[in-house]
Order: C-alpha cells, then structure tokens, then sequence
C-alpha cells in the first residue's frame, strides 16, 4: 500500500511516496510495544526529574551540615544563596541552549547532552575544595539539567496519548518529590559519619542516577511528531504503529489518521514558512505570543509560589530560626519532603480527571494560606508557636504536590502548536529557573533580614496567582496535542476565560467527559468527533483530521 504525504506549498517537508507495507520495523526497549512501551518511556522521563529532584534535595540538607559549612570556610548568607543559586543560572542557561539548538538536534540528543553535562557537573562538585570550583561545578550541572527539563516534558508528552498524558508527566512531578526524599535520608545516613565524605558521597552519586537514565533512553524512539516535522515520516509511522499496541500494522487506519492529523497541522503551522523568533512576539489568528505567555508565566508562578523556601533551606532555616539542631532539622526536612512525595501521587491517578484549572487555583489560594499562618506564628516567636508553625509548611508541601508540582511542566507543551513546541517548552522552563534562582538566591538574606515578612511576600503571591489562573488560563485535559488549536479560534478569541458569572466558558472546558474521548494513538481512530464542542472548535479540528488516503 502506498500513499502521499500531502505537501504546503511552502511547508518544510518534500513531497514523498511512502510504502507503507516495507517499513523498515526497528525493536524498541526489548520488543515493548503498546502501553508497555508508553510505560517505558513514561520511566526514562521520570528518571530524569528523579535526578532533578535529588540534586535539589541533596545540597539542601548540606546547607546546615558544619563539615560542608567548614570545607567552604562557613560562607555567609549571601554566598551561600549564591552557591545553591548559581545552579539555577547554569539550568537557565541549558534551557535557553534548548531554546537555540533544540529542534535540530531532537529531543533524546538534547536528554544526551544534558546527561553528560550533569555528570561532568556532578564530578566537579563532589571532589571541590574551594567555592570557585564548587561554583562551575553546580553551573555546569544546572546547564545539563536544564537541557532535561525543557525536553524532557516536551519528549514525554509527544509520545502519549491526551486521555492519560496528564498522569503519565505527573509521574515525572512524583519523581521529583521522591528524589527530594532520597536525598534527604541519604544525607541523615551520612551525617553519622564524619569527614568530608558526609557530603561528597551524596554529590557524587548523581552519576549512578544519570548513567541509568542513558541506558533506559537509548532503547526508546524518538518523538514521532518531531520526526514528522524533520521529514523522517516512515520512521515516525512504525513508532505510532508500535505506540498504539503489539503486532500493529503500519497500514492500520488509526496509525495513518495519527500521523495525517500530525501532517496536517504541520502544515497549518508551517504556512508562513520557517520559524523566526520573531514569531514568540506576535499573536496571529493562533494567538501565538499570548500562548507563550501563558507557559512563561505558569513556569514563573510555581517558583515565586515560594516551594524552594522549604526544598532548599528548611534545614537552614530550621536551625537558625526554629533553633533545632542539625540532625533534627534534618528529620524535620526529611519529612517535610516524605509528605511532598506522598500527596504527589494524588496527580498521577486523578490529575487527567481533575484538569489543569481547578488543581492550580485552589492550590495556590491554599498555599498563601498556609504562608499567612505560619508567619503569623512566628511573628512572635516561641519555641510553640515555632513547632505549630511547622504543621503549616507541611500543609504548603502537601497542597503544593497535588497541582503546582506537576500541571506547569505539563502545560507548555500541550498548549503549543508543534510549529512552536521546542522554542515555548524552552522558553518556559527558562522562565522555571531564573525565577528560581531568584527565589533561591534572596531566601536566606530575606530570612536572615525580615524573617516572618518573608512569608507575608508569598502569601500575597500565590493569592494573586490564583485569579490569574482563574481568569486567563483556558483548560486543556482531554484534547490531543492537535486539538488545541481550536482553543484560539471562532468565538474562542478572547482573553479572559471566565463569563461575568465566573464560570469557564464551554469554549474553554475540559474535554475529559465527552464519550468519545479515547486518542488515535491507542484506539479505533473515531476521536475526530468533538461532542459538546463549538462549530468553530469542530472546524478547526477538521482540517486536521481529515484522512486521505
């Protein structure tokens, strides 16, 4: 059987006959195909924020640790901000490298570099004597990392189908909570020992985590979507093919209607010719700037939420603040971080069924509330009101897990057209880390200066975070990647969400309950139909969906 792959006039991709019927077969993770193999993939990603998590929670329970303290020559608060800090500038940095190189290289090239830069970042760290070396050690590391978590998202939800992708990138958000944790206990396990290998062994294991993470994606595919954009259509056909189930033809009709809503909206996108940055700054009938507004800005938002407050510095602040001990500060640390993991696995079973909106506004509402209190209480500091206020940090993480961990990694790609994907989902996750290594960066100045008015700042914070959701931030659970464009269109043009009543208007909702809601990828190809969807959102959807075969 073969077919043409429908060409633009002035579309990237030449025109091609493909055979369907002698596509070359590749073998992929061991022969796992269908939901084995999504499975897969949904690890190798996890893994990656696994690594993202532990990094974070490794160096903030040696904030407090008097050999790390006396190997730096006890650093005062500023510079210890900044040796936590400089990792996020180094993250900043790899997410704009993305931003540059992403799109040509693809995406398991960019988690390669990535890799490598971690593990020469991590050396460099674990055998330091000095703050300079420390110093490019964590830059070098964050640049890696920063590589990972502007792909990662991006590779994991292009590969999995809209019905369960919010589950399958909340996995990677429990990931990095269970990092955190390792971390912690790993560094209460060494402050029992002395020497510096208290906190060298921690930095250096790393390099264990980031090799398995090499090995487990060198067996998975590419993304199909990616490989589309760059002309590789056979190879993209055989992963959808392998993606949908076991022993799947080539020719199978839902396979083919994936890949030609894919060629299609590639050539929507791709009408004006190649991408120019300029494009990030103009809207178009796609509403293209304000779409990478809205990733920009809900990647900032999680940072100024103020989560790094407690992941970096609880111990540090525990003892200075609090006046525990260090060994008890870490135990405090250590479950303050058992609970952000614990409440992380709520999104993973009910984050596709909850949506984006809802989890964001009243998570964020709470998380001020929860930082009113504790400030309040230690206003006027007791040894009481000190340990009470704890229970409202606690409350923080919990919250925190259940939404803002997870839907921001999750949002920039889905809300993007392909065209654009690369460049926002890198744009967003730079916003991610300059915010957090502000964040970072002032936490113990601001703790050391103003004390409980620090938490006043991200009480009002996270209150103004929660009425931007509420009135900007259109829901996306149940559409595929594809879809979205329909949000943008028709009587969708409009900037506010919400009616005069406060409600989200149809346009806008969630797609997770109409009956049909299954994606081509993993069944009989029949969610073209949009119930319950305008005549302008069905329009839209029809020029993608159309199958000629």
């Amino acid at each position: 059987m073969t077919v043409t792959v429908a060409d633009h006039p002035k579309r990237d991709l030449e025109p091609a006959e493909i055979n369907l019927t002698s596509i070359e077969r590749k073998r992929y993770c061991f022969g796992a195909q269908g939901p084995s193999l999504i499975r897969a993939i949904t690890l190798a990603g996890a893994i990656g924020f696994f690594l993202f998590g532990y990094d974070q929670g490794v160096l903030g329970g040696l904030n407090a640790s008097e050999n790390f303290l006396n190997q730096f020559n006890n650093p005062s608060s500023a510079l210890l901000g900044t040796i936590n800090a400089i990792y996020e500038i180094g993250c900043f940095c790899g997410a704009i490298s993305v931003f540059c190189i992403g799109e040509t290289l693809g995406r398991k090239k960019c988690m390669y570099v990535g890799a490598v830069l971690m593990f020469i970042g991590a050396a460099l760290q674990s055998s330091s004597y000095g703050v300079p070396q420390m110093i490019v050690g964590r830059i070098i590391c964050g640049w890696g990392n920063g590589f990972n978590t502007a792909t990662t998202p991006l590779w994991v939800s292009e590969l999995t189908p809209a019905k369960s992708r919010g589950r399958h990138v909340a996995l990677e958000g429990n990931l990095i909570a269970f990092g955190i944790v390792v971390a912690y206990y790993y560094n209460i396990g060494l402050s029992y020992i002395t020497g510096p290998a208290q906190w060298r062994a921690p930095i250096a294991s790393q390099g264990v985590i980031i090799i398995a993470q090499i090995l487990v994606v060198l067996v998975l595919p590419e993304s199909p979507r990616w490989l589309t954009k760059h002309g590789k259509h056979e190879e993209a056909i055989d992963i959808l093919g392998q993606l949908k189930g076991k022993n799947i033809l080539t020719t199978d009709f839902a396979v083919l209607r994936q890949k030609k809503a894919i060629d299609d909206a590639l050539a929507l996108e791709q009408a004006d010719g190649k991408w120019h940055i300029m494009e990030i700054f103009k809207n178009g009938p796609l509403k293209i700037r304000r779409r990478f507004l809205l990733a920009i800005g809900l990647q900032a938002m999680q940072q100024l939420s103020g989560i790094n407050v407690l992941v970096y510095y609880a111990p540090h602040t525990l003892t200075t603040d609090v006046g525990l001990d260090y060994e008890t500060s870490l135990q405090v640390g250590a479950g303050l971080a058992d609970t952000y993991w614990v409440f992380s696995f709520i999104p993973m079973f009910f984050l596709d069924r909850m949506g984006r909106r809802w989890p964001l506004i009243w998570g964020a509402a709470a998380c001020g509330i929860c930082f009113l209190l504790a400030g309040v209480l230690q206003k006027d500091i007791t040894p009481i009101r000190a340990k009470v206020s704890l229970i409202w940090f606690f409350a923080y993480e919990a919250i925190f897990a259940v939404g803002w961990l997870p839907i921001p990694w999750l949002y920039a790609p889905e809300i993007m057209p392909l065209r654009h994907r690369t460049q926002c989902a890198a744009l967003a996750t730079a916003s991610d880390w300059i915010f957090n290594y502000m964040i970072v960066q002032i936490t113990p100045v601001a703790i050391s200066n103003i004390r409980w008015k620090t938490y006043m700042i991200f009480f009002v914070l996270n209150i103004a975070f929660a009425i931007l959701v509420w009135l900007v931030y259109p829901e996306t659970s149940g559409r595929t990647l594809e879809e979205i464009d329909a949000l943008y269109l028709g009587d969708n043009d409009r900037l506010f969400v919400i009616d005069r009543k406060g409600k989200i208007l149809p346009g806008f909702g969630s797609r997770m309950s109409r009956p049909d809601n299954v994606d081509p990828m993993l069944d009989d190809g029949q969610s073209s139909s949009l119930s319950n969807s305008s005549p302008d959102e069905e329009k839209a959807t029809a020029r993608h969906r159309e199958v000629s075969l």
